[in-house]
């Protein structure tokens, strides 16, 4: 195996979400191809007090895997770092018109809420159509919010958004997952929102345009 010291693909996949998620996981275990990682030890760049399921290390840029599809293409495999203070890092990939999948703790209740924050936090109508939401740690504990309030919430955004369960650890969730995003790729028209924010346009937008051009 050789070691990729950057992008050689034409198509990419990013793994965005919060600290712990299991982006770096997920990379490593579908990459075919030895992974660039940018982590290191948490207690050099740690703000504020560590939780008991935080992590001893934390991602600080991108890193870089490769995976060989089916067809024998091969894909990049992004991992994002999940603190934001890191968010430069994060916006330069998103930024590439990669593949968007978000990772999010299924097992939280305030997880719903958190994934409707990371959407807003990395884009538009423009990146939300590239974009999946995969939940992890879906073990049917006490306190799981019920997929169908995750499909209300994400309907907001895009009515249509994948949502998928998987386990960054295990390759073949994680191929499902890159495969569900690569979809994306040539995606039809995606559908309206359920409830869009409230237009701020007037009714009849030529009339105003008109009325710009006559004062300008």
């Amino acid at each position: 195996m050789h070691t990729v010291l950057g992008p050689t693909t034409k198509r990419q996949v990013a793994f965005v979400g919060p600290l712990g998620v299991g982006k770096t996981t997920a990379v490593r275990a579908i990459s075919d191809v030895p992974v660039v990682s940018t982590e290191v030890m948490r207690s050099s760049v740690a703000v504020g007090p560590r939780r008991e399921t935080d992590k001893t290390t934390t991602t600080v840029g991108i890193d870089y895997g490769e995976w060989v599809a089916p067809d024998g293409s091969r894909v990049g495999v992004l991992g994002t770092p999940g603190q934001l203070r890191f968010a430069s890092a994060r916006a330069s990939v998103v930024a590439r018109r990669a593949s968007i999948v978000l990772w999010g703790y299924g097992d939280r209740s305030e997880t719903v809420d958190e994934m409707a924050e990371w959407l807003l936090r990395i884009g538009d109508e423009h990146v939300w159509a590239r974009t999946i939401v995969a939940l992890t740690r879906r073990e049917g504990r006490d306190g799981e919010p019920d997929i169908a309030e995750y499909r209300r919430r994400l309907g907001r955004f895009r009515a249509d958004m994948p949502l998928v369960e998987a386990d960054p650890r295990e390759r073949d969730d994680v191929v499902r997952v890159v495969m569900t995003a690569l979809d994306l790729d040539e995606p039809q028209r995606p559908k309206p929102a359920e409830q869009p924010e409230p237009a701020e346009h007037p009714e009849h937008p030529e009339h105003s345009d008109q009325s710009t051009q006559e004062t300008a």
